[in-house]
């Protein structure tokens, strides 16, 4: 019998931007203006309070709640990836875009520490003290790679004086253009390989003690989570090269991604927020120049699902690794 890996998936998310004719106005949810009234009602609403600690159940309006019902069920459900646009600078302040930013994430999931400086917003800037070089706080390129947890969201707050454009594409269909072309490379990236994850590279345990599956099939369910220079920087530290099938393999899913026609390009605008699901799509960011007057920011969410999506469970040995650094800063300060 075929391993159902083996066999093509039929998913909404299985889109490559062949089958996007509007490139990113396909992904595209504009807010009315009912439901952009909803989100002033609760920047008032909730203005006494730290944006944090904000809860799902305080961010909750009748014109915003369906909205948001809707946006988690087209990235869990659905095609995976959605932009909303509408919440724009001319109407909206950078501390009340990022109240409306923090308030939808509660809808989505839970959210996660991203470093260990325990930060469950991260803001992707340019920053030169960053002493781990984590690529959301550089300006350099960012190649195609999956982050961490289920959920991911970028919202634009600035632009750079140039560059910074942002790529999406489905894995899924990566999956079946390898299935297509070479399924003999679906063995080795459905076994993958250890991980040298940066933020905990200073610690004792600098690569993951078991592999992370860059496929993963649980019930017919597939999903992916690839960070190709962690697994070949945890070949180095382990003194030896990629399997030879893997090394193939990486290469060729990496191959796909560029190709023009299976991925979308786009830039984000002010207030123009991104959401989408983490393991069934990778992510890419061109390099970008900041200039006196113009300097690039973004926010990003890193959300446990409600629900989570069956998956190997080393799948989430990497977020727990950023857990884990965030727990053990923790206690170093404490003592």
């Amino acid at each position: 019998m075929t391993p159902v890996y083996r066999q093509q998936i039929d998913h909404p998310a299985v889109w490559t931007a062949r089958s996007m004719p509007h490139g990113k106005d396909d992904l595209v949810r504009r807010l009315t203006p009912d439901e952009l009234a909803g989100f002033d009602a609760l920047i008032k609403k909730t203005a006494q309070k730290d944006i944090q600690d904000v809860t799902r159940e305080e961010f909750n309006d009748p014109r915003t709640t369906p909205l948001l019902t809707d946006i988690r069920d087209t990235v869990e459900n659905g095609r995976g990836a959605i932009i909303v646009v509408g919440v724009t600078p001319d109407r909206y302040s950078e501390q009340d875009m990022e109240r409306i930013w923090w308030g939808v994430g509660t809808h989505l999931g839970i959210a996660n520490v991203q470093s260990a400086s325990g930060d469950r917003i991260g803001y992707v800037e340019d920053d030169e003290t960053n002493p781990v070089k984590r690529g959301y706080r550089s300006s350099g390129e960012l190649s195609w790679h999956t982050d961490s947890p289920e959920h991911i969201g970028l919202m634009c707050i600035r632009q750079a004086e140039s560059g910074g454009m942002s790529g999406i594409v489905s894995t899924l269909a990566i999956h079946n253009e390898i299935q297509r072309t070479r399924p003999d490379l679906l063995d080795a990236l459905y076994e993958g390989y250890y991980y040298a994850i940066p933020e905990v590279k200073f610690t004792d345990k600098p690569v993951t003690e078991e592999k992370i599956p860059v496929f993963s099939n649980i019930n017919g369910v597939v999903s992916c989570m690839i960070a190709a220079s962690f697994m070949r920087e945890a070949a180095k530290k382990r003194g030896e090269p990629l399997p030879p099938k893997l090394a193939e393999g990486l290469d060729l899913f990496m191959s796909l991604a560029n190709r023009e026609d299976m991925h979308l390009s786009f830039m984000l605008e002010p207030g123009e927020m991104m959401l989408w699901h983490n393991f069934l799509f990778l992510h890419r960011r061109t390099e970008f120049q900041n200039s006196a007057t113009k300097k690039r920011l973004l926010l990003r969410h890193w959300l446990d699902a409600f629900q989570r999506r069956p998956v190997d469970p080393m799948v989430y040995a990497r977020i727990d690794a950023y857990k884990w650094a965030y727990r053990e800063a923790v206690k170093r300060k404490a003592s």
